[in-house]
């Protein structure tokens, strides 16, 4: 599963962020709910259990998760779409993997 950014690592630590999102790669499409996700930033890591698994489009998603849990530091819902477009500028389709902690 993914390697987090150093700034959405600390948001995971922290329990500001609890969905990972991502664009459809080959090694995430198979992630089913129950599976274990490995957050990696550097030698930390945090594992997580994957709750909810949500594969289409960014539209779709933010009607469905709210955008604060994927980008707790935007301010608005069109704030959290652009700043996903300049990560991911050519994808179309996203995969939102809901977590949680693994107790």
């Amino acid at each position: 599963m993914p390697i987090a950014k150093k700034r959405f690592f600390k948001q995971y630590k922290s329990e500001k962020k609890d969905v990972e999102l991502r664009n459809v790669q080959p090694q995430w499409k198979n992630a089913m709910i129950g599976d274990e996700a490995v957050l990696m930033c550097g030698r930390n890591i945090l594992r997580r259990r994957i709750l909810k698994v949500h594969r289409e489009s960014l539209a779709k998603i933010f009607e469905k998760v709210d955008f604060k849990r994927i980008l707790p530091e935007a301010g608005s819902v069109s704030e959290a779409r652009k700043e996903v477009e300049r990560l991911y500028p050519d994808d179309e389709e996203f995969m939102a993997f809901e977590l949680k902690d693994i107790v």
